[in-house]
């Protein structure tokens, strides 16, 4: 596995040679050294903070390989996850990896390449009744809901539960806690940031749905402005999937939970 993932690695990296400097946008970030990564922190496996504060998560290793391959610095910048496609679009940073699903109100301002993994909406709750519903309006009723700030979390719950006390927060850690706390009834969250609560909290009762009430592709949202640097990153993804490497990934993250002793 270890000579694949270095072919790969190569591969991507003669690719990139041939085509680096074609247009600004790429030729800048080469001239710089570093790949410049814009991620919430705060998404769960995606990303979130390590006992020794680095961050870690599905995100954080897929935007290392991403850097390594062009040999360039990673550089991670952490921003609320409302503030990462704004501050793609304002050349704050390079792209975006954080969770984020392609939808096509993002694809007009933004390109993305992937799906890199197929997720879907779920719930976090404590209760066993509300883990079986199957439809949104079963539970679109006078309850209180927590999501996301600027998410799909967010515009799923504000399309679907019209009559739900929503509260918006910065970061799932908030949301999670107000679960726990009994502050909130419901978390309205992608099916593996759920599934991460529970695996993280296995003591406090949380339940979440069987399946995602939704399908949604996560990728990877770059600038508009380059065609040849989405090639390059797609190209990129496509053969981390041929040759396993995002399977694996996703059974480390999301299967296996021995990396829940890496967190604070």
């Amino acid at each position: 596995m270890k000579t694949i993932k270095t072919y790969i690695l190569v591969a991507i990296v003669l690719l990139a040679s041939s085509s680096l400097f074609a247009q600004e946008r790429l030729t800048k970030i080469v001239e710089s050294g570093e790949l410049r990564v814009g991620i919430s922190g705060t998404q769960p496996p995606f990303s979130m903070k390590a006992k020794n504060d680095e961050l870690i998560g599905f995100d954080v290793d897929l935007a290392n390989l991403l850097a390594t391959s062009m040999e360039l610095e990673l550089v991670l910048v952490e921003l609320p996850f409302a503030d990462l496609l704004p501050s793609l679009a304002e050349g704050k940073i390079d792209l975006v990896i954080s969770g984020m699903t392609i939808t096509p109100a993002r694809n007009l301002k933004t390109a993305f390449v992937g799906p890199y993994l197929i997720s879907g909406k779920s719930i976090l709750t404590k209760s066993k009744v509300l883990a079986n519903v199957t439809n949104p309006q079963d539970i679109n009723t006078n309850r209180k809901v927590v999501t996301l700030k600027g998410s799909t979390s967010q515009k799923f719950a504000e399309k679907h539960l019209t009559d739900v006390d929503l509260e918006l927060v910065d970061n799932y850690d908030i949301a999670i806690d107000k679960i726990r706390n009994d502050e909130s009834e419901i978390m309205i969250a992608d099916y593996p940031t759920c599934a991460y609560a529970m695996l993280k909290f296995p003591n406090d009762e949380l339940v979440i749905l069987n399946r995602p009430m939704t399908i949604e592709p996560i990728g990877i949202a770059l600038p508009n402005d380059d065609a040849l640097f989405v090639n390059l990153v797609d190209n990129y993804i496509e053969s981390l999937d041929a040759a396993g490497v995002l399977e694996m990934m996703e059974q480390k993250w999301f299967e296996n939970p021995y990396w829940l002793m890496q967190l604070k």
